[in-house]
């Protein structure tokens, strides 16, 4: 009875901090969109926004379903106690999602301009170059954030969410401005501004590391 207690107790606590996170994630988001459609403008947002959907697309492919059946799988052996079984789904897991993210991240990369052609914007080219990395690092975060959260541990993934947006705002909008600025082209500028979202994606893979580190 207790035990079952404990788990309700801690579930909540996971739900409402995840719940927090994501309050502060859309606020961050906001204040993220807003100011960056006023510098780069309408023309510049549909560079940035033809990337986005290239890195969506191939976002999907990479993490549909994958970190919620990780979840399930480790949570599953915890409940076992067999930590040697977490950590072998973790590796597996780890390994699958790092091989897609590296070919999503090569894809952009390397054939930036094809891409661009293809959604029949070719200024987005910088775009979805600056983007690019963001593939893999997510790939990386998913699997993260599926080990802990199928050890009901939902703070990792709440604070590396939180992180990745504050910093997504600060070098975004500064990207965006600066690039404007130094250049004139919405290019550039809307590549400054998407780079943002690849900084924030590696600050988030940084503190994942960090706390993985600390879970062994």
């Amino acid at each position: 009875m207790k035990d079952e207690s404990m788990k309700k107790q801690n579930f909540l606590q996971g739900a409402a901090i995840l719940a927090a996170a994501t309050l502060i994630v859309k606020l961050l988001g906001f204040l993220f969109k807003t100011p960056l459609n006023y510098i780069i403008g309408e023309t510049g947002s549909s560079y940035f926004y033809n990337a986005y959907r290239v890195y969506d697309v191939l976002l999907m492919i990479s993490t549909t379903g994958l970190p919620v059946a990780m979840s399930r799988m480790i949570s599953e052996a915890r409940a076992l106690n067999n930590g040697k079984q977490v950590r072998q789904i973790y590796r597996v897991s780890l390994m699958a999602f790092l091989s897609i993210g590296i070919i999503g991240s090569a894809l952009m990369l390397l054939i930036p301009k094809q891409l661009a052609n293809m959604m029949e914007n070719p200024n987005a080219m910088w775009s979805i170059f600056a983007l690019g990395p963001a593939v893999l690092f997510v790939c990386y975060i998913s699997a993260c954030r599926g080990f802990f959260q199928g050890q009901s541990n939902m703070t990792p993934t709440s604070v590396s969410q939180v992180y990745e947006a504050m910093i997504r705002v600060v070098f975004g909008l500064g990207g965006a401005y600066l690039m404007l600025k130094k250049t004139g082209s919405l290019v550039y500028a809307a590549a400054g501004g998407i780079f943002g979202v690849t900084a924030g994606c590696t600050v988030a893979v940084i503190y994942l590391r960090i706390q993985f580190g600390k879970s062994n």
